[in-house]
């Protein structure tokens, strides 16, 4: 009796381990996700900045293995150009890059003033007194744009992984879609501009 217990309990472990669902955690190379930024600024901010047609394409192939790893980082060919396509095919994003590019010359003069510094999060923040009236929804809406873009990026992860665009999974990629913006918008700061490390400390470049 005790020698069929126990094989019953190993085979319902054993059901049990073929039936779960392994997560994993993908973690997209920094230098590839910022190039992706870039290459969106470059061809979307612009004032005739239009997204390029493209032929269509299969479905791109994953390279990533997921059996039995609790993390793997994406190393597609092409990284880059892939997520920069599947943003470009995302109308809110497109429409935000245009409205951020429209909108440079003024935010340019509020970093400029120092009212306004480059935020650990993505996100402009106010720094010395306080954002003009007249500035205040300039100021709202390039926050809102850059909420969208790190989202969009978020997404485009999620379908070179074909995964399921829920929010836990975007939970999951959010982060890395957020630093790597941040840390681009670190990068490409002008001298006096006031920036914050991912830290949280504040500095003038």
């Amino acid at each position: 009796m005790k020698k069929k217990m126990k094989f019953l309990v190993v085979s319902l472990c054993f059901i049990l381990i073929s039936c779960a669902v392994i997560t994993v955690n993908i973690y997209f190379p920094e230098k590839d996700v910022k190039e992706a930024y870039k290459l969106l600024e470059k061809e979307l901010m612009g004032p005739e900045g239009k997204p390029e047609e493209k032929a269509p394409q299969g479905k791109p192939e994953s390279s990533l293995q997921f059996e039995l790893v609790t993390s793997a980082y994406a190393q597609e060919p092409g990284l880059t150009e892939k997520l920069s396509d599947l943003m470009k095919k995302m109308p809110a994003v497109v429409n935000a890059y245009k409205e951020m590019g429209a909108r440079i010359t003024d935010i340019d003069r509020l970093r400029d003033s120092g009212t306004i510094g480059e935020g650990k999060n993505g996100l402009l923040v106010v720094r010395e007194g306080m954002v003009p009236p007249a500035d205040k929804n300039l100021f709202d809406m390039e926050n809102e744009n850059r909420k969208t873009v790190m989202n969009g990026m978020a997404k485009a992860m999620l379908r070179i992984n074909r995964d399921k665009e829920n929010e836990e999974n975007l939970i999951k990629v959010k982060p890395q879609s957020v630093e790597y913006f941040a840390s681009l918008r670190r990068d490409s700061a002008k001298k006096g501009w006031w920036i914050q490390d991912p830290s949280g400390n504040w500095a003038k470049k």
